[in-house]
């Protein structure tokens, strides 16, 4: 039977999901693709945003997922059909892009981690090298900050980007476990740097195990902006030179091989970059032994 439920890749900041988006981005009339659903509320949680937190409106009754929870409708779109052009003869597949973290930290304690709930969707994993995705991500992090610093954005109107909490790798082990654990199934788990080295026999493997086809289309593409990726979130990331911080290299780059990836010149890091790289790489080992191996 063919597996036709949406999938869910599950990352962790900076390791390359935003990119992995653009091989369904090419198929546009196979895929759906939605772009961190759940990073909007999760973002509100950090903010204490109260308005966005407000504007969700609970499930109805006929909903595939009716109990009440800020992500609930997040997922009812994921599973709600989607079709090219409305031509209803012309069903597409869902692909969603999210952070492990965030639903991890949501879905304490309710629904969101039943098997009922999370058997509806394909789920699969990309990591990174804390190596790479750490120091990728302070630098993001402190761009941002210069930012806000130049645009005058008040204290109350920032957040704390960059923690040992905010990684990721260490959610996402637990997330991939919980995951494995509750339904039973094969994860599929993509290392950034597999992706980076062979991204065809990486995307051909991935393929097969959501049941999707590959086609060679998914290998190349146009840089250029996407525009689903600048979220608007009110009083958080409202400065427009955001998007050239956090998705600038994505939007540039025109296939996995070929990525424009200038973040990466080195910089002088403090320790304690260092030493959350140190505290990531157990974390990382751990879902590596699990990774698709080509």
């Amino acid at each position: 039977m063919t597996d036709e439920r949406p999938v869910i890749l599950w990352a962790h900041a900076r390791s390359l999901s935003t990119v992995f988006e653009r091989p369904f981005l090419q198929l546009e009339q196979e895929f759906h693709v939605i772009h961190e659903p759940f990073v909007p509320i999760g973002l509100a949680y950090k903010s204490n945003n109260e308005e966005l937190l407000n504007r969700i409106q609970p499930p109805k009754t006929t909903d595939p997922i009716t109990f009440k929870h800020h992500f609930t409708p997040s997922l009812n779109e994921m599973l709600t059909p989607h079709y090219y052009n409305d031509d209803q003869t012309k069903p597409l597949r869902v692909f969603v892009k999210d952070l492990a973290t965030i639903f991890l930290s949501a879905s304490e304690g309710n629904p969101l981690r039943s098997k009922e709930v999370l058997l509806k969707f394909k789920h699969t994993f990309l990591i990174r090298n804390p190596v790479k995705s750490v120091k990728s991500y302070y630098k993001a992090a402190i761009s941002t900050y210069k930012v806000w610093d130049d645009a005058n954005v008040p204290s109350s109107e920032r957040i704390v980007l960059f923690s040992a909490k905010d990684i990721g790798l260490k959610e996402s082990r637990a997330l991939y476990d919980l995951i494995k654990g509750i339904t039973e199934e094969e994860i599929p788990l993509v290392d950034a740097d597999d992706l980076i080295r062979d991204p065809e026999k990486v995307m051909r493997r991935y393929c097969k195990m959501i049941g999707a086809e590959f086609k060679r289309e998914m290998l190349e593409w146009k840089a250029e902006k996407v525009e689903h990726w600048d979220v608007k979130i009110p009083n958080v990331y409202h400065v427009p030179d955001l998007y050239n911080i956090w998705h600038k290299n994505s939007a540039k780059s025109t296939g996995f091989n070929k990525f424009v990836n200038k973040e990466e010149e080195e910089i002088e890091y403090p320790q304690y970059v260092y030493d959350i790289i140190d505290d990531n790489k157990p974390h990382y080992e751990y879902l590596h032994q699990y990774k698709i191996n080509v």
